[in-house]
C-alpha cells in the first residue's frame, strides 16, 4: 500500500518519539535553537509525519509539554481548602517547573498563534476544576476562581521566569498561605 494514499492510519510511533524528542531538545539547546528540523532528526521521523499532526514547532511543544496531562492532571478535591490549595500549589509548581517547561515557556507563548485554543484547552479547564474545589472546600461564595487561577499561576510563572527555585517549601507555603486567606470563608 502506498504510504502516502489519503485515509492511511497515522503510526502512534511518531506520536511517541516526537513527545520524547522534544523535552530532550529543550533541555540540551532550549526553545529558540530548536527546529522542526531538529525534532524531526532527534525523533527518527520525517518532517512531514511531523507536519502532518501539528502546523509549527510551537503547536509541537505545546502538545508535547502540556496537552498530554489533560483534565487528568489537575488535582482532585477533598473538601479541605487550605490542603486542596496546597496540593495545587505543588501540582503546579512540578509541572511548570519541569526544565523544559522553563526552557519553552517564554518563546513558546511569544510564538504559539491560537491562544484561544490554548486558553480553551488547557486554562478554562484548570480554571473550572479550581472552582470546584473552591466550591467544596467552603470557600467564600464570591470568591473568584478566574482571578484566583490566574494569581496562582501567574505568581508560579513570576518565581520561574526570575529563576526562583520551585522545591522551596518555605514558598510553597507561603503562596498557600495567600490563596488560602484570599478566599477562606473565615480567615
Amino acid at each position: 500500500m502506498d504510504s502516502n494514499v489519503k485515509g492511511r492510519p497515522r503510526d502512534p510511533k511518531v506520536n511517541i518519539q516526537v513527545s520524547r524528542a522534544v523535552p530532550e531538545l529543550l533541555r540540551e539547546i532550549g526553545y529558540q535553537q530548536m527546529t522542526v528540523e531538529a525534532i524531526a532528526r532527534r525523533a527518527g521521523v520525517s518532517r512531514p509525519a511531523i507536519y502532518r499532526r501539528w502546523r509549527s514547532k510551537a503547536d509541537i511543544v505545546l502538545h508535547v509539554l502540556f496537552e498530554r496531562a489533560g483534565s487528568g492532571g489537575f488535582p482532585p478535591p477533598t473538601g479541605d481548602l487550605r490542603a486542596d490549595l496546597g496540593t495545587w500549589v505543588s501540582a503546579l509548581l512540578a509541572r511548570f517547573g519541569r526544565p523544559e517547561v522553563a526552557a519553552a515557556y517564554v518563546g513558546l507563548m511569544a510564538d504559539l498563534r491560537d491562544r484561544r485554543g490554548f486558553s480553551v484547552e488547557l486554562v478554562w479547564p484548570g480554571r473550572d476544576h479550581l472552582a470546584e474545589t473552591l466550591s467544596m472546600g467552603g470557600a467564600r461564595p464570591e470568591a473568584d476562581a478566574e482571578v484566583l487561577f490566574e494569581l496562582l499561576v501567574g505568581a508560579i510563572l513570576l518565581r520561574l521566569a526570575g529563576g526562583g527555585p520551585v522545591d522551596d517549601a518555605a514558598y510553597q507555603e507561603r503562596l498557600t498561605d495567600l490563596l488560602f486567606h484570599a478566599v477562606a470563608e473565615t480567615p
